[in-house]
């Protein structure tokens, strides 16, 4: 999705949304416009962050798609705020608008980075091995949330083997690879499926040694989205909220940190060879 550099990710988003509710309507930026009397090159730029859109032919838009209250409610809001630079939000356990957001900006993006001191990265997580991280770590989630936060995961996997992959660089603290797990087999799975992983040519692994001492990354982890021509973004996350960045000078401290951190890491090789020994 091509973008104005420097646009906000309020903007990003809203524009991402009405470009997925005209797809799901199954109708033409032409046809789209002439319902609601625009061109379609506005609606096209709209969706494209190429302009903004005010909020009464916002209104129309979302008459047009029929919107619920909720969501409708959300998208004026995001509107109204479009160029307030970052994006906080309470992680919701049934799913909807927090990991919402995080699924669209993965969606579009050509390439992420993430850096781990805790737990595998979720696109490279095992069924077994997302599903004890997402009971120990989520607050009195059901087996039922657990399930479809499961799920979820494991759908946003597919990025990885579509027509053009998403590519996926991951620097994984050796203490996480080294935890003991309640289950031994379903530990030695999880190894085997990282050196599948980190065999395929669009995901790099890289282990960063325990004996590598204080670092950068010590302060917590951190994922990095890039789009091909376009502004980059940092996902922050905790147990109650995600932060996602979006200023130039923010995105900067987290790029010169995954670069001090991959002099600190095993080389991909000798990544694979370590775990392949673990495996």
């Amino acid at each position: 999705m091509a973008r104005r550099a420097g646009t906000s990710i309020r903007s990003r988003r809203l524009a991402h949304t009405l470009k997925k509710l005209r797809g799901a309507a199954g109708v033409s930026t032409d046809a789209v416009g002439e319902a609601v009397g625009m061109s379609g090159s506005k609606i096209s730029r709209i969706e494209t962050s190429g302009m903004g859109v005010y909020p009464d032919d916002l209104a129309k838009l979302l008459d047009f798609y029929q919107v619920g209250r909720r969501q409708r409610a959300e998208l004026l809001d995001l509107a109204r705020r479009a160029e307030q630079r970052g994006l906080s939000r309470r992680n919701n356990p049934n799913l909807p608008e927090d990991w919402q957001t995080w699924v669209d900006f993965e969606d579009e993006a050509g390439s992420v980075r993430y850096y781990e001191p805790l737990v595998i990265p979720g696109p490279l997580q095992t069924p077994e091995y997302a599903r004890s991280i997402i009971a120990a770590t989520g607050h009195a989630l059901t087996d039922a949330q657990v399930d479809a936060m499961v799920a979820s995961r494991m759908a946003r996997q597919g990025l990885l083997s579509r027509g053009t992959p998403l590519r996926l660089s991951a620097l994984i603290e050796q203490s996480v690879l080294e935890r003991p797990f309640h289950d031994q087999g379903a530990r030695r799975r999880q190894l085997r499926h990282l050196v599948d992983a980190a065999e395929r040519p669009t995901i790099t692994v890289r282990v960063v040694p325990t004996d590598a001492g204080p670092h950068g990354g010590l302060s917590g982890p951190f994922v990095i989205l890039e789009y091909d021509g376009d502004p980059s973004l940092v996902l922050l996350e905790n147990k109650v909220a995600s932060l996602f960045l979006d200023r130039e000078d923010q995105i900067a401290v987290f790029d010169a940190t995954w670069a001090a951190l991959r002099r600190l890491a095993y080389t991909a090789e000798e990544t694979l060879d370590y775990l392949k020994g673990l495996a």
